[in-house]
């Protein structure tokens, strides 16, 4: 299939560089030029999920019909505009044994408000090596910020205080995924050692794995205000921690301008486990280099809740009561 192949190197406007399958540019969205020779290229297929969305790329001796995020049906796909694939991969550090006895100890430890027999009576319906697709972004950025605190306040409890700074960003993760919510993203990305990335076609470290890899949906260059979030919360926590004088700190504000950006594709790694508990469906995710990283939802034992909420009621009652009786003699 032939696709139209971008022409300049960097963009025009804002003179960031622009790489391979972008449409317009990551950091200003002016669209991209292309030149009307058409290079010959592989039209990519994936395997669409037809519940939650997921994607993965089509491997007819490889793939399963069934979604390895939520086990639905998959259909497949043959985009017309181009797919971006991942070229680097985190291996995994967790292999299966690992990740079964994790949750195992996982449903052991959920805490009062689960149920006893959750350990004993959950069934483990799949454990799924899964690669979710991210952005690793590196960028410079022109801070300008305000914020208040106490040094320079006088009589007042809080002084205004603003600046600007230079400041780069490496290695900042952009969940790409829609097989996870954003919340799982978040909570898994925080933990990943990106330094260990290795060519997606790299074998695996991990014994008995062989992880499905999740395409990306989105252009980096439609992802644009969600980078820029990313950068301002991180540009946040920078101001506030080494900007700003004083030992008191609020309401700080912050505007990035950026300069240039670069983007990696990665496939990150993540166990993906289904299993029920008294004929009720739940989820888990085990972290694909730490296995003791576990985050998940779970059942709740209603009974011991209702007896807990009884109990508080019933204080509550007794105290009212004894306030009341002590007015009424007075």
């Amino acid at each position: 299939m032939s696709v139209a192949v971008a022409e300049q190197t960097g963009c025009n406007r804002c003179g960031s560089p622009l790489e391979d399958g972008d449409l317009r540019c990551a950091v200003c969205a002016l669209p991209v030029a292309v030149r009307r020779a058409l290079v010959e290229r592989v039209r990519v297929q994936v395997l669409r999920c037809t519940w939650c969305g997921a994607a993965v790329g089509f491997d007819a001796n490889h793939q399963s019909p069934k979604c390895g995020f939520c086990s639905s049906v998959m259909v497949v796909e043959q985009p017309i505009d181009p797919v971006e694939v991942a070229t680097l991969r985190v291996p995994f550090a967790v292999d299966r044994e690992q990740a079964t006895a994790t949750l195992r100890r996982w449903l052991g430890s959920r805490g009062y408000f689960a149920p006893a027999t959750l350990r004993d009576e959950a069934v483990l319906e799949s454990l799924t090596p899964l690669c979710w697709a991210a952005w690793i972004v590196s960028a410079q950025a022109k801070v300008a910020w305000t914020a208040d605190s106490d040094q320079g306040s006088r009589r007042s409890d809080w002084a205004p205080h603003a600046g600007e700074l230079e400041h780069t960003f490496d290695n900042i993760i952009i969940p790409a995924s829609r097989g996870l919510h954003d919340g799982e993203c978040v909570a898994l990305a925080h933990f990943y050692d990106v330094s260990r990335a290795v060519s997606v076609s790299a074998p695996e470290l991990a014994a008995e794995v062989s992880p499905m890899i999740e395409s990306f949906d989105t252009q980096r260059s439609a992802a644009r205000k969600r980078v820029h979030r990313a950068i301002e919360r991180l540009a946040a926590k920078h101001v506030r921690k080494h900007e700003v004088p004083g030992r008191r700190v609020r309401n700080v504000h912050v505007s990035c301008l950026l300069e240039r950006q670069t983007t990696a594709r990665v496939a990150l790694p993540v166990w993906i486990l289904a299993y029920r508990y008294r004929g009720s469906p739940y989820r888990a995710l085990i972290h694909g280099q730490y296995a003791d990283l576990v985050f998940g939802h779970s059942p709740l034992d209603w009974r011991k809740i209702a007896r807990l909420a009884g109990g508080i009621a019933l204080a509550i009652l007794a105290v009212v009561a004894a306030v009341l009786l002590l007015t009424a003699r007075g």
